[in-house]
């Protein structure tokens, strides 16, 4: 059965609960963006229905929460290759996803959820560092909103708070919904690039293996989180298959065979914020065990590297007189490095957020600039919306990026203008 005939199901029990306190939230959106470098066209004229169904009866609630769109873009550029072919437009034209659809049981000293959930542990703006529990969907890069853009899976979560002198909370979890990231289709505006292919050879592209929903795929993880003397910190450790898949090479007579394939890895890792007057310090850290690392080779034996990868980000939030600026540092480094892997030691990101309001809180311009220190890329996103009420929100932006190649400068070609409009009820 498909996630959005159960969410839909439930919905249909609702009403067997006699006493069942039933609210449904959502919202009207328009998401239009065009392409102003490269070849200048609609990138999407996304209208999208939102629907944010709650129920509690007794101890219990369910929450929903499903998008469906349709995107006209798809209709009005014609179909032409390599990045609008019809099989794109497919990808693009319509949705529906079913982002959350859980059961919550509050106790005393605890809550359970079980179902389809988003879980959240990191908290850096633009970049994620341990909100790596959600796979995402990179139809758009990484330019979506992270509630939009992560995937829902179906998860047991059990949040337990000890009676103690200092406030905690312990968080296990169980998922054995184990999926990979979606990447944007081959060909696509928003595709990753892929390595040219040696002269005289071939290129053929095997089926890709993939984690799916089996008992030996499933995921766990653990948290501790706490307020100590002040201090928010938390520990963080998750088993789980890497979103972003390896790529398999083995050299034939006039042939380079490819296979992407996720591994699994360990992470641990932590986090800390504290306020000190208009300053906010937090950090995070991560350490990948076992990471695949992609390498030279022609075989698939030697062309990707199980490696220990160290992660951290530190930021600094500053907020007065209505304005937050807040910039971030993330370095990563390879430990065991060695000249064969197709990844630098040492790589990492610059950030900066700066936002204001003005009319009361109405008018909210910000901005957004990321840099890929290592390679050279840039992105920046400045935007203004204006709340017209407490409903309904229009907002204009763009998303401009720099460099020539790297995680970000490969898309220096696909900058954008958007304009939105969102009625919320």
């Amino acid at each position: 059965m498909k996630i959005r005939y159960v969410f839909l199901l439930a919905l249909g029990l609702i009403p067997a609960f006699d006493a069942a306190a039933f609210t449904l939230h959502g919202g009207l959106k328009n998401e239009s963006a065009y392409f102003v470098s490269g070849e200048k066209r609609w990138d999407k004229v996304q209208n999208r229905l939102e629907l944010e169904p709650e129920v509690t009866f007794g101890n219990w609630q369910f929450r929903g929460r499903g998008l469906i769109w349709y995107d006209a873009a798809m209709d009005i550029e014609p179909t032409r290759a390599p990045d609008l072919t019809s099989a794109i437009k497919r990808h693009y034209r319509t949705a529906a996803e079913i982002k959350e659809a859980y059961l919550l049981y509050e106790g005393d000293a605890f809550d359970l959820r079980l179902g389809w959930q988003q879980i959240v542990w990191g908290k850096t703006d633009g970049l994620r560092m341990l909100d790596i529990v959600n796979p995402l969907d990179l139809r758009e890069f990484i330019l979506d909103d992270f509630l939009d853009s992560r995937i829902g899976l179906f998860a047991g979560r059990l949040n337990w708070y000890p009676d103690t002198d200092i406030e905690q909370e312990i968080e296990l979890l169980v998922i054995p919904d184990a999926r990979p990231a979606k990447a944007a289709p081959a060909g696509s505006r928003w595709a990753f690039a892929t390595p040219p292919v040696s002269p005289g050879l071939t290129l053929r592209i095997l089926p890709p293996e993939e984690p799916n929903w089996a008992p030996k795929n499933t995921e766990a993880g653990l948290a501790w989180r706490a307020n100590v003397s002040g201090w928010d910190v938390s520990l963080n450790y998750f088993y789980g298959w890497k979103d972003a898949p390896n790529a398999l090479r083995r050299i034939l007579p006039g042939v380079l065979e490819l296979k992407l394939k996720h591994f699994r890895m360990h992470t641990l890792g932590g986090s800390f914020s504290n306020a000190f007057g208009a300053f906010v310090l937090r950090g995070e850290m991560a350490a990948n065990l076992k990471e695949g690392i992609d390498r030279l080779g022609a075989s698939f034996a030697d062309t990707v590297a199980r490696k220990t990868t160290l992660n951290a980000a530190l930021a600094v939030e500053w907020t007065k007189y209505n304005w937050t600026i807040s910039p971030q540092f993330f370095i990563r480094r390879i430990t065991g490095w060695e000249p064969a892997l197709l990844e630098a030691r040492t790589t990492g990101f610059w950030t900066l957020r700066v936002a204001t309001d003005f009319m009361h809180e109405k008018l909210k311009p910000e901005v957004l600039l990321i840099a890929d220190w290592a390679d050279g890329g840039w992105l920046a996103r400045p935007k203004i919306a204006y709340e017209w009420s407490d409903q309904i929100t229009t907002t204009l932006g763009a998303d401009i990026f720099g460099g020539h190649a790297g995680f970000i400068g490969q898309f220096a070609n696909n900058d954008r203008i958007y304009a939105e409009a969102e009625y919320t009820f």
